[in-house]
């Protein structure tokens, strides 16, 4: 079986499924409600509508636990793991199949926010300050910080299950808030769920130190992760803890 096999496979998976909608709608809803709040009273409290995208990166890890463990508990009882890995060619080619396919659900969903709020910026607040050039730097950032929060709740949900893998995505708001001040300025690079905010306000102009020249921790512990995850997958034997 191919990574692109795998990957195609997925589509099939999640028809009728909560996974589509969970992607589609809530930027809409969120969007929606953002805008609502900052056009009426939020301007007062939020200086800058574009901190909306950082909100949006200090929720996401709670966003990509749900929707990882929605996936994998739907390829659990679709086909039954345990079994279904014993007839597959190459785990890691079944592994990285579906981390592209969630990453390509998370690319249209970040996408999705970008084009609504854009829609509303532009439209509804009557604003046309933010470029291109913001959004496709929003996009980059969200698409390389989120990677690590695939790799780490895919990993998590296939051997400790969804309970697990939702309190950690809960555990990573929470740090992705507390670290957003100036007590994490020294540490953040170690804080994977605090890598998007740090960038996003750096892309602002908002930022108090430089931290581009810092991407290479972040990249670094990335590819280790991406690594490790796969070779661990390669070798598990499909048991769940909780089981």
């Amino acid at each position: 079986m191919t990574v692109t096999r795998e990957f195609l496979s997925n589509f099939t998976k999640i028809k009728r499924t909560p996974m589509l909608l969970l992607h589609l709608l809530t930027p809409i809803a969120i969007t929606v409600l953002f805008l609502l709040y900052y056009g009426s009273v939020g301007y007062r409290i939020i200086p800058d509508v574009r901190s909306f995208f950082l909100l949006l990166q200090i929720g996401y890890p709670i966003f990509a636990s749900m929707a990882v463990s929605i996936f994998i508990h739907l390829d659990r009882n679709i086909n039954g793991l345990q079994n279904a890995l014993g007839l597959v060619e190459s785990r890691k080619c079944v592994y990285l199949g579906k981390l592209f396919f969630l990453l390509f659900l998370s690319a249209v969903n970040v996408i999705l926010y970008e084009v609504c709020f854009y829609i509303g910026v532009n439209w509804f607040l009557n604003s046309s300050i933010i470029h291109f050039d913001f959004y496709l730097a929003v996009f980059c950032i969200f698409l390389f910080c989120n990677l690590f929060l695939y790799l780490l709740h895919m990993a998590v949900a296939f051997r400790f299950g969804s309970s697990v893998s939702v309190l950690l995505g809960v555990s990573g708001t929470i740090l992705a808030g507390i670290f957003e001040n100036p007590m994490g300025d020294k540490i953040w690079t170690a804080i994977p769920w605090e890598w998007g905010v740090r960038f996003l306000k750096e892309c602002m102009n908002v930022s108090g130190i430089p931290v581009f020249f810092e991407v290479v921790l972040p990249i670094i512990i990335t590819l280790a992760i991406l690594v490790l995850t796969t070779l661990w997958f390669d070798r598990w034997e499909g048991k769940v803890t909780q089981e």
